[in-house]
C-alpha cells in the first residue's frame, strides 16, 4: 500500500510538471512570434515614415531649384542687356521669388568677388562677403551649370544655422559673374520633421554628411541635440560609410537614453540624410503587456494544477480511509448488510444479517437466496438479481425472511448492483419492518387523506388550530407545535382589509365553504401569494365542529405571470418598455393629448458609433454601455416620462403634457434633448477600455392631430434623427415637413432607379483627357440619366441611391459593357483607335465575387483591346478586404486592363497597400486642383502626389483643370495629364468625335 500510494504521488508531480511546462513553451513561442511580426511592422513604418519625409524635402528642394533658375537666367538676361544688379527690374524679380520662397529659404545675388548686393535683408549698408564659403568657390571655380547644396552653416545675415542651395550665372562671355543663394533656416527642416507621427519616444532627426546635426523631432535639451553639433551614432557612422541609399537599424544607446527601431535614407538633392525612429517600449508596449499576462496565466496554472493535484492526493487518502471504514461499519451496521453473487449465493454478511437470519456468519457464506426467502420463487428470486445488476440503480423492495427457528419477518431489503474485485455483486440490505407494517396499516387510511401534498390546517368552531400536515409545515415554516392551540390569524400578511375577510366568513356561513386567492406570511416574514379552499364540518344537528382549510402555495406561478409580462412589455437587458409598452403609452397620452387639448414630445436618441464598441471591444461591453445610457437617460426625464429602448442603440423619450402651446412644448422638449446630450458627451469606461459617447436625437411634437395612429410620431421623430446625423452627429434636430418631403423624393428615386435601368434611359458622356503635349489621348465615361418627365437628373442625386439600393452593381456592369463597345466601334478609325475609356469602379461593385468573371467576359464578347480600358477605383474601395481587391486587380492586370487610383488623397492613403497595388495611373483629386495657386496646403500636396507617383512609376492625371494657370503649374511640376472644362466638358458620342475631329494641338 505505502509503495502505490508514493507512486501515485510520482505521477501525480510529474504531470503537474509536464503540463506547466507545455503552457510556458506555448506561451514563449506565441510571444516570440508576436514581437518578431511586431518589430518588422515596425520596420516598414518607419521606412514609410523616412520615405515620405526625404520626399517631401525633395519637394521643397525642386521648388528652390526652380526659383533660382528663373532668377539666374534673368540676372544673365539682364547683363546681356548690360543692365546693373541694382536695376529695380532685378530686384523686383528677386524679390518676387523670395517672396514665393518666404515659408522655405531666404533669396540673395551676389557679384563676382562674392559681395551680396541683393534679397532679402540686404540693404546698401549691408558688409557681407561670400568670397570664403566653399560653395562660392567651388562655383567660381566650376561652370557646372547645377543648382548645389551646402552643408549646415551658420548665416552671416540670418544669424542662425542654415543650408545653402546656390546657382552659377556668367557674364555674356561666359565668365562667373556671381552666385544665386537661397539660404534655407534650420527651422523649415524642423517643422518638417515635427509633422511626423513616431509615437511618445520617436525620433525623426536630420544630419549632413559630416554627420553634423540639421534638426532633430523632438528637440533634446542636452548638448548632443544642439543644432550644428557633430555626433550620430556608430550605426549610423557605418550606413554613411557603406554608401548605402536606406537602411533599418536597431539603436541601443542613443542620446537621450531610449531604444528604438530606426529607418535611414539619404538624400539625394543635398549632403544629408534623414533618421526616423520609433521608441521600442512605444511599439512593445502592448506585447509587453501581453508577456505579463502570460507570466500571470501561467502563476495561475501552476497555482490551479498544483491544487487540483493536492485535491486528487487528499481524495485518494480519503478512499483509502472510508474503505477501512466501510469494512468497519459492515460487520457494526444495525441493518442486515450482505453480498451476494449473482446465482444469489452469500459472499459477505454482516453480524446483524446473521442474527436477523439465526445464523452465524460461517453458516451465512454460501447460503442461497432461496433458502431464507418465503414471498419469492426461485424463478423470481434470479429475475430480481438479473434486474438490479441490469438496472445498475437502487432497488427498493419488500419480502418474507424466515428464520432457523421457523418465524417468519417482513423485511425491507434495499439492493444496488456493483463490481467487486472485477466480479459484477448484488449488495443488499435488509431491515426489519415487522412492526412498522402493523402500525402502518392502522394508519394507512387516514395519513392518505390526510398527508397529500397540498397544505392542511384544521381548526374547531372557535378557529384554534388542532392540526396540520407536514406539506403545511413545508408551505408555512411552522411546525405543528407552534401554530397547535393558535388562530390562523398568525398567518395574515396585512394586506387584506376587514371588509375581504367579512366577506369571506359571510360567504363561508352561507354556504358552507369559500375558495380564492389570499396573501399570508410565511414564519420568515415573507409575503406569498395562497390558492386557498375553506370548508365547514358538521355534526348530525347541523352545528360547525370543525374548519377544514387546504392551500397551495401559488408563487411560482405568480413570478411565472410577472416574467410573461416582463418579457412582453420590458427590455430583457436594460428593464425599460420596449416597442410594444411605448405604443400602448403613446396611444393613451394621444388620446390625454386630444382630452386635455396639450402637447406632448417624441425623442429618438440613437447612440453614435455604437457599432464600433461591438466591432472593437466586444459584444458584452457594448451591453454594458447600453445599460449606463439607459441609467442616464431616466435620471434626464420627470418620474411620469417614459424611456423606452426599440432595440439595438436606438431608444425613445416619451414627454407628456408638456403645454398647450406649440412653442412652449418645443422649447421643454429642447431643454430635456439638450440635456440628454450634455450627459451622454462623456467618457464611458467599458471593461479596461475607454469609449467617448455621444448621440443624435430627433425631436417631435404630438397632440395637434387626435386622428393620427401612433406610428406617425415615431416615423417623424425617426427622420429628423436622421437628419442630425446628417448634420454632423452629436446634434439634436426637429422634425421639419421638408424631411418628409426629401425622403418622399428619395423614395420616388429609388423606385424609378430600376425602371429606368430596364428601360434604356441611361447614356454615357465622354470628357476628353489631354497630355501634357496637348494630345487626346482618352476619355472618361460618365453615366447620366435622362428622366421622361424630371429631364436630365444629376449623377450627384441618383449615384448615392444606387450605391444604397444596390442598383450600382447592374448599372457598373452595363457601363464597361458600352464602354467596351465603343472601344471596338473606334478600333476601326485610325484617328480614335489609341483612345482609352476610363470607367468608375465602385467599391459594392468590385465586392462581387463575379466582377473579374463579368469583366473578362465583357473583354471576349467585344473583343476589344484590355489595354484601351482603364479601371478607376476610388480609395474607399480599399478600406475593406484589401488582400480580395489586390487578387483581382492582379486577375484583370493579366488580361491587360489598366487601373487608376482615383481622388488619391481624400480617403484611405496607405503607402503600405498604395506600393503593393498594380496602379498605372494617379489621379489628383479636383478638390485639390481648384484652389492649387491660391492655397498653398493644395500646391504642396499636388507637387507630394506628383512625386510619389514619379517614385512608384506611375502616371498621373489631374481632374478639374479649369485654367490656363492650374495647367502650368501642374506641368512645372511634372504632371502627365489633364481633365477639366478648360478643354471639354463631358459630351454625347457624336458630339465627342465632332470634337475630336476638330481639335487642333
Amino acid at each position: 500500500m505505502q509503495q502505490r500510494r508514493k507512486t501515485i504521488l510520482l505521477a501525480l508531480v510529474a504531470t503537474v510538471v509536464a503540463l506547466n511546462l507545455f503552457l510556458v513553451g506555448l506561451f514563449t513561442v506565441a510571444l516570440g512570434e508576436a514581437k518578431l511580426r511586431k518589430e518588422a511592422e515596425v520596420r516598414t513604418t518607419v521606412d514609410n515614415l523616412a520615405l515620405l519625409l526625404d520626399q517631401n524635402v525633395s519637394s521643397s528642394i525642386r521648388g528652390i531649384d526652380q526659383s533660382l533658375r528663373e532668377v539666374q537666367l534673368h540676372l544673365e538676361r539682364a547683363l546681356r542687356n548690360q543692365t546693373l544688379l541694382d536695376d529695380p527690374e532685378v530686384g523686383a524679380l528677386v524679390t518676387f521669388h523670395h517672396n514665393w520662397l518666404a515659408q522655405i529659404a531666404e533669396l540673395r545675388v551676389s557679384d563676382e568677388r562674392g559681395n551680396v548686393m541683393l534679397g532679402h535683408r540686404v540693404t546698401p549698408d549691408t558688409r557681407v562677403n561670400y568670397g570664403d564659403r566653399d560653395f562660392f568657390v567651388a562655383h567660381q571655380a566650376h561652370n557646372d551649370g547645377r543648382t548645389q547644396a551646402s552643408k549646415l552653416l551658420y548665416g552671416r545675415i540670418a544669424g542662425d544655422w542654415i543650408t545653402v542651395f546656390s546657382r552659377r550665372y556668367n557674364h555674356p562671355d561666359g565668365r562667373f559673374a556671381g552666385v544665386v543663394t537661397a539660404a534655407v533656416p534650420v527651422r523649415h527642416f524642423q517643422e518638417l520633421l515635427s509633422g511626423l507621427k513616431m509615437g511618445a519616444r520617436g525620433i525623426a532627426l536630420m544630419r549632413d554628411t559630416d554627420m553634423t546635426l540639421i534638426a532633430r523631432a523632438p528637440r533634446l535639451d542636452a548638448p548632443a541635440g544642439q543644432i550644428g553639433r557633430r555626433g550620430g551614432s556608430q550605426e549610423l557612422a557605418d550606413l554613411l560609410a557603406s554608401g548605402q541609399s536606406h537602411a533599418t537599424f536597431y539603436s541601443a544607446r542613443t542620446a537621450d537614453g531610449v531604444n528604438r527601431t530606426n529607418a535611414y535614407r539619404k538624400l539625394a538633392l543635398m549632403p544629408a540624410f534623414v533618421v526616423v525612429g520609433m521608441g521600442e517600449d512605444d511599439y512593445l508596449a502592448q506585447w509587453r503587456d501581453d508577456v505579463r499576462k502570460a507570466a500571470i496565466l501561467s502563476g495561475l496554472f501552476l497555482l490551479v494544477t498544483v491544487c487540483t493535484a493536492w485535491l486528487l492526493w487528499r481524495l485518494i487518502r480519503a478512499n483509502e480511509r472510508a474503505h477501512r471504514r466501510s469494512q468497519i461499519l459492515l460487520q457494526n451496521a444495525s441493518d442486515g448488510i450482505h453480498i451476494i453473487d449473482l446465482q444469489g449465493r452469500v459472499i459477505e454478511a454482516s453480524d446483524s444479517f446473521c442474527r436477523m437470519l439465526g445464523v452465524s456468519r460461517q453458516e451465512a457464506i454460501g447460503m442461497s437466496v432461496t433458502q431464507w426467502d418465503v414471498a419469492l420463487s426461485e424463478a423470481e428470486i434470479r429475475a430480481l438479481i438479473a434486474r438490479v445488476h441490469a438496472s445498475r440503480e437502487v432497488t427498493t423492495f419488500e419480502t418474507t425472511h424466515r428464520r432457523r427457528d421457523g418465524s417468519e419477518r417482513a423485511v425491507e431489503i434495499t439492493a444496488f448492483s456493483l463490481d467487486l474485485h472485477g466480479q459484477p455483486v448484488v449488495f443488499g440490505s435488509a431491515r426489519d419492518i415487522t412492526e412498522r407494517k402493523q402500525a402502518d396499516e392502522n394508519l394507512r387510511i387516514a395519513a392518505t387523506a390526510f398527508n397529500s401534498q397540498v397544505a392542511m390546517l384544521i381548526t374547531d368552531a372557535q378557529q384554534r388550530i388542532v392540526r396540520v400536515n407536514a406539506a403545511f409545515t413545508e408551505v408555512t415554516g411552522y411546525a405543528a407545535d407552534e401554530v397547535i392551540g393558535q388562530t390562523p390569524h398568525l398567518l395574515s400578511s396585512g394586506r387584506h382589509d376587514a371588509a375581504f375577510y367579512a366577506l369571506m366568513w359571510s360567504e363561508l356561513q352561507e354556504r358552507g365553504s369559500w375558495q380564492g386567492e389570499i396573501w399570508n406570511r410565511r414564519k420568515s416574514g415573507e409575503i406569498y401569494p395562497q390558492a386557498i379552499s375553506i370548508g365547514a364540518v358538521k355534526d348530525e344537528r347541523g352545528r360547525v365542529t370543525h374548519y377544514v382549510s387546504t392551500f397551495i402555495d401559488i408563487t411560482s406561478n405568480k413570478t411565472s405571470e410577472e416574467q410573461v409580462r416582463k418579457l412582453a412589455f420590458f427590455d430583457p437587458l436594460t428593464q425599460l418598455p420596449n416597442r410594444r409598452l411605448l405604443l400602448e403609452r403613446l396611444e393613451h397620452a394621444l388620446r390625454s393629448c386630444a382630452r386635455h387639448k396639450s402637447k406632448g414630445a417624441l425623442l429618438v436618441v440613437d447612440l453614435d458609433n455604437f457599432k464600433s464598441v461591438n466591432d472593437t471591444v466586444g459584444h458584452h461591453e457594448g451591453d454594458l454601455l447600453l445599460e449606463q445610457v439607459s441609467r442616464i437617460l431616466q435620471s434626464c426625464v420627470r418620474e411620469e416620462d417614459t424611456v423606452a429602448r426599440l432595440g439595438s442603440d436606438e431608444f425613445v423619450v416619451m414627454l407628456e403634457a408638456l403645454s398647450e402651446d406649440d412653442m412652449e412644448a418645443a422649447r421643454h422638449a429642447e431643454i430635456v434633448g439638450t440635456k440628454i446630450l450634455q450627459a451622454l458627451h462623456r467618457t464611458f469606461q467599458l471593461g479596461s477600455s475607454e469609449h467617448r459617447g455621444s448621440a443624435s436625437i430627433g425631436i417631435t411634437l404630438f397632440g395637434e392631430n387626435p386622428a393620427e395612429s401612433v406610428d406617425e410620431p415615431l416615423k417623424r421623430a425617426d427622420l429628423a434623427m436622421a437628419q442630425a446625423k446628417l448634420a454632423g452627429r452629436n446634434h439634436l434636430c426637429f422634425f421639419d415637413a421638408k424631411m418628409q418631403a426629401d425622403i418622399h423624393a428619395r423614395a420616388e428615386l429609388d423606385a424609378g432607379l430600376w425602371s429606368a435601368l430596364e428601360k434604356g434611359q441611361f447614356f454615357l458622356q465622354y470628357q476628353p483627357q489631354v497630355s501634357a503635349e496637348r494630345q487626346i489621348i482618352g476619355v472618361e465615361a460618365l453615366v447620366r440619366w435622362r428622366h421622361p418627365e424630371r429631364g436630365m437628373v444629376s449623377p450627384a442625386d441618383f449615384i448615392p441611391v444606387a450605391e444604397d439600393n444596390g442598383l450600382i452593381v447592374p448599372l457598373g456592369r452595363w457601363v464597361i459593357e458600352t464602354a467596351c463597345a465603343q472601344l471596338a466601334q473606334w478600333a476601326s478609325d485610325p484617328d480614335k483607335a489609341g483612345l482609352s475609356i476610363a470607367v468608375n469602379v465602385s467599391a459594392r461593385q468590385l465586392r462581387q465575387e463575379r466582377f473579374v468573371a463579368d469583366v473578362c467576359e465583357i473583354l471576349d464578347r467585344t473583343g476589344v483591346n484590355p489595354a484601351r480600358l482603364e479601371l478607376e477605383l476610388t480609395e474607399s474601395s480599399l478600406v475593406t478586404d484589401v488582400e480580395s481587391v489586390i487578387r483581382k486587380m492582379d486577375a484583370l492586370k493579366a488580361r491587360g486592363v489598366c487601373f487608376s487610383l482615383d481622388d488619391f488623397g481624400t480617403g484611405y492613403s496607405s503607402l503600405a497597400y498604395l506600393k503593393r497595388l498594380p496602379l498605372d495611373q494617379l489621379k489628383i483629386d479636383q478638390g485639390f486642383v481648384r484652389d492649387i495657386l491660391d492655397d498653398p496646403n493644395d500646391a504642396a500636396i499636388a507637387r507630394t502626389v506628383i512625386v510619389l507617383a514619379e517614385s512608384l512609376g506611375l502616371k498621373v492625371i489631374a481632374e478639374g483643370v479649369e485654367t490656363e494657370a492650374q495647367s502650368a503649374f501642374l506641368g512645372r511640376q511634372g504632371c502627365h495629364a489633364y481633365q477639366g472644362y478648360l478643354f471639354s466638358r463631358p459630351l454625347n458620342v457624336a458630339d465627342l468625335e465632332a470634337f475630336l475631329a476638330a481639335w487642333r494641338p
